[in-house]
């Protein structure tokens, strides 16, 4: 077994994991966007309009902050799983990995 193939391997999956960790941070941070402008221009413009339209944009920052959370558990997942085949690089691993199952 090449050690320094291993090393790749296993820093490439530390990478894949920061990059996860920063696009759900990037999801909850867009999220919070929208619940802020949904809760603020409601309060801030005193008219119908905008008490009636900051509730959907309260409903879309938390739908974005769901979606973020459900694609971080996910992605986690899957790193996981290619952890377990560091240093094996076989054919079948490559089509699973490849194939994203």
């Amino acid at each position: 077994m090449n050690k320094d193939l291993v090393l790749r391997e296993y820093l490439a999956i530390e990478r894949t994991q920061l990059a996860n960790e920063t696009t759900l941070l990037a999801y909850i941070r867009t999220g919070l966007y929208f619940l802020v402008a949904g809760s603020t221009l409601g309060q801030f413009f005193d008219t119908a309009f905008w008490k009636i339209a900051g509730t959907p944009l309260i409903i879309i920052g938390l739908l974005i902050m769901a979606a973020g959370a459900i694609r971080y558990r996910t992605v986690r997942r899957a790193i996981t799983r290619s952890k377990h085949n560091i240093g094996n690089a076989t054919d079948s691993f490559i089509r699973e990995a490849r194939d994203g199952k």
